[in-house]
């Protein structure tokens, strides 16, 4: 890229009211060579944190201390460069913010970077910082992680911290990080859980076949051969209560979070929110609390399924997203369209709050495309050593 393209791509990436010099706190450690960036959702001593939102810059005051899964790297050593940018309260699947703008995806300019965590998916892609720090409720690490080309972990739920971190919804929302290989991110998982005291035990692929499915024919023409290519795997069954099943269990439950978390914000009389935003939280106040008493035991089912299927070394492979990053272009209605379809594949992981690895697989027609390790809770470092093994060429452990 040459060097105006590069500042274009840095200035979309990181908001104006983060950190001017990089932040450090430690001079040594194992993270000291290390720089990252953090979604401007969570707190930074001595930073606003803006939320995606205009009124939320104004009146928000500088943070008091900082977020305990932004205590943990800078302890470390690794020194933060600056904030980025995310959709309007993290509402969106796209990166796209009529306030701030939208970040450039370098891997696909003219396409959406994903979000909601969209800067921090952007300054790695573009080699801005080393790793850096989002937060994913139905996505939101993972899909701008397949849309950029790099690697995407949403964590174990509650594992990490969300102290600090503004609430989107609750019961979903989780701590994760991107990286452009899969060392870094071992690497950032060990400052925060540490090193594991044995090698991770072999893994036991599952590949979910009806997952790939929903994707567009060219991209699962593209992501099945290589999902079979990892190593020998059992075809499963992933969604034998049916799509719908999945998506009506995760909506009403995902949209009484976000009314009761930030329907207070957003409905404050004279509130400058986007269209796409305005709608979201208009559908939220309307989720009839029957469907919410409904999805509840159903979740709880489709966990209990999940955890059985994985055992404790399972590895499920599915598609990260449907289709390619939508046009930048792209109105509201198509963003509807294209988050119903892609949700069917996320909401697996949010709902039975599992951690997955959303791992560059292939291009398609110039643009990054995905592919998704779910693994049993708390087997981040496990899929991150099956990673590392792909990516050097290895046989998976």
């Amino acid at each position: 890229m040459d060097v105006a393209t590069t500042e274009a791509i840095r200035r979309s990436a990181f908001v104006d009211h983060g950190p001017e010099v990089p932040l450090v706190v430690a001079d040594d450690g194992p993270l000291a060579d290390l720089t990252f960036a953090v979604k401007d959702l969570i707190d930074v001593a001595g930073f606003r944190s803006a939320w995606g939102n205009p009124d939320r810059l104004e009146e928000a005051g500088p943070a008091l201390a900082s977020a305990p899964a932004v205590v943990v790297p800078l302890a470390a050593g690794a020194a933060l460069i600056g904030k980025t940018h995310t959709d309007e309260l993290a509402c969106g699947m796209f990166g796209m913010n009529p306030h701030f703008g939208t970040p450039i995806n370098p891997r696909a300019p003219l396409r959406a970077p994903g979000g909601s965590s969209s800067g921090s998916a952007v300054a790695v892609a573009a080699g801005f910082c080393d790793f850096a720090i989002g937060t994913d409720t139905g996505g939101s690490v993972r899909v701008p992680a397949s849309f950029c080309g790099v690697f995407g972990l949403r964590t174990t739920y509650g594992r990490v911290s969300a102290s600090g971190v503004m609430a989107m919804a609750p019961s979903f929302d989780t701590v994760g990080w991107l990286a452009r290989d899969p060392g870094t991110l071992r690497r950032v998982a060990e400052a925060y859980f540490g090193a594991p005291a044995a090698p991770p035990k072999p893994q036991r692929l599952l590949l979910a076949r009806d997952a790939f499915d929903i994707p567009e024919p060219a991209i699962a023409a593209a992501l099945l051969p290589i999902a079979r290519a990892l190593g020998p795997a059992a075809e499963v069954v992933l969604y034998a209560e049916g799509v719908e099943h999945w998506l009506d269990t995760f909506r009403p439950l995902q949209l009484h979070d976000l009314y009761t978390t930030l329907g207070a914000f957003a409905r404050t009389p004279g509130r400058r929110l986007s269209q796409a935003v305005a709608e979201r939280i208009d559908l939220a106040a309307s989720v009839d609390p029957a469907a919410v008493a409904r999805a509840t035991p159903r979740r709880e089912a489709l966990t209990d399924r999940l955890l059985d299927l994985l055992g404790d070394d399972g590895v499920l492979v599915i598609p990260t997203a449907h289709d390619l990053p939508p046009l930048r272009s792209a109105g509201v209605s198509a963003q509807v369209a294209f988050r119903e379809k892609t949700l069917a594949l996320t909401a697996v992981a949010s709902l039975t709050r599992l951690p997955q690895l959303a791992i560059p697989a292939a291009t398609v027609d110039g643009c990054p495309v995905g592919l998704s390790l779910i693994g049993p809770p708390r087997s981040e470092l496990a899929l991150l050593a099956f990673a590392e093994a792909i990516a050097a060429g290895r046989a998976a452990p």
